[in-house]
């Protein structure tokens, strides 16, 4: 018997064990330890066909019976390895004003949808060609923005502040990548913008804390 995990579920390796998010439910979450040594064995496909029958509940609600992919931990194409000066000239009023509104509004979306209908109206509205190089000053000037954005809202508000920043710059034509992650101890969660290797609304030090576990 093969596995696979279920739709709306992804997962990292991080501090010697496998952590979840589920999209669906809106949660991060770990294993105990009897399901997380199955689960490692799974993964590093070790298990007998048969011992399929010995998955306890919480175990077999993540995995999908049958499914020809392996169970493979989240990794990025590119990973972080710069970030974004986003502490030159101030930023422009009309695009922290544009910041703002594009804030609310996913605020507004957050409260009113299930976020894996977001994350999936976002992937939809992603842009699949390359900027045009005479654009990229406008990804700087909205990463100011967002600084400024961000010294009003809080450090807790990286989705809301990640999701649209993704809405702006989606309109731009950049296709951009809302990044998820983990660390393991004490648990935390983060998300932040990428665009290739580099971080647009975060700086480079704090991200490389974290291990991204999925991504729009």
């Amino acid at each position: 018997m093969t596995f696979g995990l279920r739709e709306g579920v992804s997962f990292c390796a991080a501090g010697g064990r496998h952590f979840f998010l589920d999209r669906r439910a809106n949660r991060y979450f770990a294993l105990k330890a009897r399901d997380e040594a199955l689960f490692s064995r799974l993964v590093a496909r070790s298990i007998e066909p048969q011992e399929g029958e010995a998955l306890s509940q919480a175990l077999g609600h993540l995995l999908s019976f049958g499914s020809q992919e392996a169970l493979i931990p989240f990794a990025l194409t590119e990973a972080p390895s710069c970030d974004l000066d986003c502490h030159g000239d101030g930023a422009r009023l009309n695009l922290v004003l544009h910041a703002l509104l594009s804030y609310a509004l996913v605020k507004v979306q957050l409260a009113c949808r299930a976020p894996a209908r977001l994350f999936d109206a976002h992937a939809r509205r992603k842009p699949g060609l390359s900027p045009q190089p005479q654009k990229d000053r406008m990804l700087q000037e909205l990463g100011r923005a967002f600084e400024r954005l961000r010294a009003w809202t809080g450090e807790d508000q990286c989705l809301p502040l990640s999701l649209s920043f993704a809405r702006l710059a989606y309109g731009l034509g950049y296709p951009v990548t809302v990044i998820f992650a983990i660390t393991p101890r004490p648990f935390g969660a983060h998300c932040w913008v990428q665009l290739g290797p580099q971080v647009l609304n975060d700086r480079l030090s704090r991200v490389e804390a974290f291990t991204p576990i999925y991504a729009i």
